[in-house]
């Protein structure tokens, strides 16, 4: 078991490593000229440097003026393609998996994962698919389906980003973005083809995906890929097979661009993701009394327009129109019922940047809206379902003024303002509206190169589900004459978080050796989220429904490090979340035991070969409600290896990892199945 007082010092650590990183980044600004010997090894960390291109990440979520992430008042993370390939990743939890602030409900059943940021899940976080927000959630089902041999990015905004990003996101975003031609194409290739297959032990899980890309004239772009994924169920860290956890999917990619000149592009994106499987009716449980046969299908489709020209300070425009349907298909195995569930979103969004130079001072003003509506349908044998998922329809627009000014070259100031309003409607239910303002402020200060303290508020608002509105009808049953049934509660009022957030970016270059780069954020937040919606299930009494809670408290610490010499690299984060019900003290669901988590590799440069581990440390939850179980802490550790083999053979890249090599029995402090246990992954691809 790892325990409090280990992970609290682990967490301290942290913050006295970054503050001892910064002090050693001064000393090194004050360094005299370098002699030539000096100079000669800098050449030498310069050429290590170029091999492996180290690069500040940009984020897409932060604002629309491309700020990076280590610049950006804000908690942004970034799992990049090189970090992809390190973990091979089966499924999203592989993915955030050590990650601070941010945790997988539903277990290890890669289609009912949904993320969990700083305690919030479901609506309360805005998913977006290259732009496509992801809105189905359908319960104990899931809703989120992806294919990881796709993903180019993953990018986790942590707090109230609702501004920019969409209504709804309490918790913050999630932000996936797919490969395209200009990914996978190598310097002056205008054609091009990658073969990839991987195993997994744990699984006998095999996955094959094939690409297609190329330049058919100058300015245009189509990268096709298809991916096709089967696996067995796996044993979890006794030994034991988890049933029905196997999985067997096949997903569809299609992506183009069009260079309508210097400073305009047109894009499209179409993804078709189809699983189909045996899971049980609740498959982010243990039961498996109530098997069905299952098939889920999403469709998305986005086309975007984007203006950027340099020397033209009134537009930088985007537009982005977008449709996702998502269809889950149930048919039970024991009687054959036939359930089916569908979400179709459709949406519209754009926004433009102003540059201003006011006086040496630059002010970046985006205006911005979007529009975008949810229709469900669910089918019962073919008759609708007015109870458990009614047919019911919600159309959200806003519309956003968000600033952000550099005063001088140390100090930046933001704010913007938000405006939602929100119309549910469901068959033979009370219609309901409602709207709100939703502001926000930060100021960040560079009080050093390397060091810049920021502090920000942000508030947000998210409306109350369809399915939390509206579910009346059976829920359960426990045996004849002993079912619970859904109470609907179309009384539910909006959430509404508030939240200050305070925290540090350190960044510092040629610290230790030439050529080494240093980035640290650090931050501590306190969300407090009026009316918020929990669900709670009466078992003496029969019944399910949601309601408000008048006041809960979520607040924290988060770190996050990483360093880099383009031959050695490391990483260290951590958490420390709390979160209860404000006016009675009890805790909330959702909240992940204390975790810290390490990484580190080495680089043989001249073959091409990265060698490295990772450990995930989280502390036992014991701060649950009452009608939740407590989970034990855990500590997993991973191997991972990487060879670019075109010494040997041009355009072949091979894979090694081993995941839970100890073979540890846990579980996460969101799930009641338990985690795989150790993983032996392979995989290799091959462009030509």
């Amino acid at each position: 078991m790892v325990r409090t007082t280990s992970a609290r010092l682990l967490m301290a650590t942290v913050s006295m490593l970054a503050l001892c990183v910064s002090a050693h980044a001064q000393d090194a600004t004050d360094e005299t000229p370098k002699t030539t010997t000096d100079q000669t090894s800098d050449d030498a960390a310069q050429s290590v440097r170029e091999t492996t291109i180290v690069l500040d990440a940009i984020s897409v979520t932060a604002s629309k003026t491309g700020t990076s992430v280590i610049d950006a008042p804000a908690s942004i993370s970034i799992v990049d393609q090189e970090e992809l390939q390190r973990r091979q990743p089966d499924n999203l939890g592989d993915i955030l998996r050590g990650m601070p602030g941010v945790e997988v409900s539903g277990g290890p059943r890669s289609t009912v994962q949904m993320p969990i940021i700083r305690g919030l899940t479901d609506n309360r976080v805005v998913i977006r698919v290259d732009g496509a927000r992801a809105n189905l959630n359908v319960g104990h089902k899931g809703g989120l389906f992806i294919d990881p041999e796709v993903v180019k990015q993953v990018e986790v905004y942590r707090g109230p980003a609702s501004t920019m990003q969409g209504t709804g996101a309490l918790g913050g975003v999630l932000a996936l973005t797919t490969v395209d031609a200009n990914d996978m194409l190598e310097p002056g290739q205008n054609i091009g083809a990658r073969v990839k297959a991987g195993y997994t032990s744990v699984d006998h899980g095999m996955t094959w995906n094939g690409m297609a890309y190329g330049r058919p004239t100058d300015n245009s772009d189509i990268l096709v890929s298809v991916t096709r994924k089967n696996t067995d169920d796996f044993e979890a860290g006794n030994g034991e097979e988890q049933p029905y956890t196997d999985d067997d999917y096949i997903n569809g990619l299609f992506k183009a661009g069009l260079d309508i000149n210097d400073v305009s592009r047109l894009t499209l994106s179409l993804q078709r993701y189809s699983d189909d499987h045996e899971l049980p009716s609740a498959p982010d449980g243990t039961s498996t009394s109530n098997l069905t046969d299952r098939e889920s299908t999403q469709t998305t489709a986005v086309v975007g327009y984007e203006y950027d020209d340099s020397a033209n300070d009134w537009v930088d425009a985007e537009v982005r129109l977008y449709g996702m349907d998502n269809d889950i298909h149930e048919v039970r195995i024991s009687d054959g019922r036939d359930d089916r569930r569908e979400l179709q979103t459709v949406g519209l969004e754009g926004s433009n940047t102003v540059r201003f130079d006011l006086g040496g001072g630059e002010l970046f003003t985006t205006v911005g809206g979007e529009v975008f509506r949810d229709s469900q349908e669910g089918r019962r044998d073919g008759e609708p379902t007015p109870g458990w998922f009614p047919d019911a329809e919600m159309l959200i627009s806003g519309v956003y003024i968000d600033n952000t000014y550099a005063v001088t070259e140390r100090l930046e100031l933001g704010a913007g303002v938000r405006f939602d309003s929100f119309d549910l409607s469901a068959d033979g239910q009370e219609d309901r509206t409602d709207q709100a303002v939703s502001p926000r402020f930060s100021a960040s200060y560079r009080v050093t190169s390397w060091m810049q303290p920021y502090v920000s508020y942000a508030e947000a608002f998210n409306a109350p589900t369809l399915n939390q509105l509206y579910n009346d009808g059976l829920h359960f049953s426990m045996g004849p004459g002993n079912n619970n049934f859904f109470v609907p509660n179309p009384n539910l009022d909006a959430e509404t978080a508030k939240t200050w957030e305070f925290g540090t970016n350190f960044k510092a270059d040629d610290l230790i050796v030439g050529g080494d780069a240093v980035r640290a954020k650090v931050s501590y937040f306190r969300n407090k989220v009026e009316d918020y919606i929990e669900q709670s299930t009466d078992i003496a009494g029969g019944t399910t429904t949601s309601s408000n809670l008048p006041e809960a408290e979520i607040k924290g610490f988060e770190a996050e490090l990483t360093y880099d010499t383009g031959v050695v690299f490391a990483g260290l984060a951590a958490a420390r979340i709390r979160g209860e019900n404000a006016r009675t003290g009890e805790y909330l669901s959702n909240i992940s035991g204390d975790k810290v988590s390490v990484s580190g590799g080495y680089r043989f440069v001249d073959e091409g070969v990265e060698v490295g581990g990772r450990a995930n440390m989280v502390d036992a939850q014991n701060r649950v409600p009452d009608d939740e179980d407590e989970r034990d802490g855990y500590a997993t550790f991973d191997l991972f290896a990487n060879w670019h083999a075109d010494e040997v053979v041009n355009g072949l890249t091979v894979n090694f990892g081993v995941d839970n090599i100890l073979d540890q029995k846990y579980r996460t402090s969101a799930a009641t199945l338990y985690e795989p246990g150790r993983n032996v992954k392979i995989s290799a691809s091959m462009k030509f």
